[in-house]
């Protein structure tokens, strides 16, 4: 709700509105041209040109407060509040399921186990992993709140690091993937360990150990970069508590 300090504060930005110029000859020939063309359309509508024309400057202005986040210019913000426009995507309290994690009133971060809402304009109670199932938070549902939805889970087995070696040449890439068990053919765009052959210098096994910098071995035989590959993949496995799967060439041989 808007109050007299609201509306005071926007008679003031808009006194600090600049008058339109006088002396600018290209300004005047331009509102010359434009008072013609729309004195042909509808000629009642000539003298409200000066008034749109400020309207537009004032808007102007208004916006670039907004982007400078100096000031609020719309009544969701109030007058004691930092406005943060008016593309405000944070979703609403009744938005919020099971999974979602957000900012509660305590100011902290909590997940979300449980939702409640008696009818569609009701508040929504909120159980977390903070309250525990003795306590909820009651929050209207058309509030902002800060929070993040949890990632969509398409894809259902248990984590592995899986050694995968394309068949169709002696030359191709080998990886070490990080998939699920139930996944046939896991993407190597997100290889944790990589071997590739160059005719200049021969294998090149590549990884991030503890996802630090990039460390290349390089190997005379495509056996030896097999075999430094996988043990850069335990390596990993170790460290993620997950196992090492070879996945056998036959398989993926296309």
């Amino acid at each position: 709700m808007s109050t007299s300090d609201d509306w005071y504060r926007r008679y003031e930005a808009n006194q600090k509105v600049p008058s339109l110029p006088v002396d600018d000859y290209g300004f005047d020939q331009a509102l010359s041209e434009l008072r013609a063309a729309v004195g042909e359309i509808a000629p009642d509508a000539v003298a409200a040109i000066p008034a749109v024309l400020r309207i537009l400057r004032h808007r102007r202005s208004m916006a670039a407060q907004v982007l400078d986040k100096r000031e609020p210019t719309c009544l969701g913000c109030g007058a004691d509040r930092k406005c943060v426009g008016c593309d405000d995507i944070r979703p609403t309290a009744e938005k919020l399921y099971a999974g979602w994690r957000f900012v509660s009133p305590l100011d902290r971060w909590e997940t979300v186990e449980r939702v409640e809402q008696a009818n569609e304009y009701a508040p929504v109670r909120v159980w977390t992993d903070k309250t525990g199932p003795a306590y909820s938070w009651l929050i209207p549902r058309w509030q902002k709140v800060d929070a993040v939805a949890p990632p969509p889970r398409t894809l259902h087995g248990t984590p592995e690091i899986r050694v995968f070696e394309h068949g169709y040449a002696r030359d191709a890439p080998m990886y070490a993937i990080p998939t699920l068990d139930t996944v046939y053919r896991p993407d190597t765009s997100d290889h944790l360990v990589e071997a590739r052959y160059s005719r200049e210098r021969g294998w090149a096994v590549t990884h991030r150990p503890n996802g630090g910098d990039s460390v290349t071995v390089w190997c005379e035989s495509k056996a030896k970069a097999r075999t430094a590959l996988r043990s850069a993949a335990r390596e990993h496995a170790k460290a993620l508590g997950v196992k090492v799967v070879v996945q056998p060439t036959s398989a993926v041989t296309s």
